[in-house]
């Protein structure tokens, strides 16, 4: 992996780095191995979103918990993990996506563990994953599925691919360039996320979603739309190109009432 000069991710990759040498210092990749041997099976990530779709018709919504953003200031103080983890279970999330960086989305693998404690949805775990060692802490914590940015792993994406279907995770790979696209189809991902955000700028570049899904052939891979999406209109905008879940992040987590916000995403009607 090699970072542009200028992107705002080395720092975040330079701290997560000095985490890992930690530890890796404490538990060896053998010895995460091992322990992953002994571990109950996954839930299917991929397979849930895609029975929400088969039932509904339109997109299932992915709700990421986490404590904070670099893109997006406004976050609150304290995240109530547990709590709004059956909450969003409870309104009809597809599956959850939980922080367990913590620099950049002021999360840990054990939020993760707490939600994963909370609901039966499946989990994925959020992170800026350049190193195999973080699959495998991921697959520890109790995650079904882990993401994966063609932006930032270039030509090893097919290698971390394997190693997280390896350990049985879903490895959702995102992109945001027709050139990451190209990249993700040849190395056969067959579960792809259209991100709206640049992951070296952070910039928000909406309309990329309407540009690329159009690109990705539906019997060739299962599509997830992401970045600056809120909306029950964003939801059947990109459903009818093609998305068939939908990733919402920090429209949820600086709303008073997340639930209320899932709630009219899904066109969920209250009194």
């Amino acid at each position: 992996m090699t970072l542009p000069a200028g992107s705002r991710l080395t720092p975040f990759v330079a701290q997560r780095t000095e985490q890992l040498k930690k530890a890796k210092a404490r538990r060896s990749l053998g010895q995460m191995q091992g322990k992953i041997g002994e571990m109950p099976m996954t839930i299917g990530f991929q397979g849930a979103l895609a029975a929400k779709f088969k039932e509904t018709g339109a997109p299932g919504v992915i709700c990421e918990l986490k404590g904070g953003s670099p893109f997006d200031p406004g976050f609150r103080t304290m995240v109530p993990y547990k709590a709004l983890a059956e909450d969003f279970e409870a309104v009809g999330a597809a599956a959850l996506s939980v922080a367990v960086e913590r620099q950049a989305f002021k999360g840990s693998a054990s939020d993760l563990a707490t939600v994963r404690g909370a609901v039966a949805l499946p989990l994925m775990a959020q992170d800026i994953i350049f190193d195999v060692y973080q699959i495998l802490e991921a697959r520890l914590a109790g995650a079904d599925a882990v993401m994966l940015s063609a932006g930032l792993l270039g030509e090893q994406l097919g290698d971390f691919r394997g190693r997280a279907t390896a350990v049985a995770l879903d490895a959702l790979v995102a992109v945001h360039t027709p050139a990451e696209l190209e990249l993700a189809l040849k190395v056969g991902a067959d579960f792809i996320c259209v991100t709206n955000r640049d992951i070296h700028s952070f910039e928000l570049a909406m309309g990329t979603c309407e540009t690329l899904l159009p690109l990705i052939p539906a019997e060739q891979a299962f599509v997830v739309a992401e970045g600056g999406l809120a909306t029950a209109d964003d939801r059947a905008r990109l459903g009818a190109l093609g998305a068939k879940a939908m990733l919402v992040g920090s429209a949820l987590m600086k709303d008073e009432d997340p639930a209320g916000v899932l709630e009219q995403i899904l066109g969920i009607e209250t009194e």
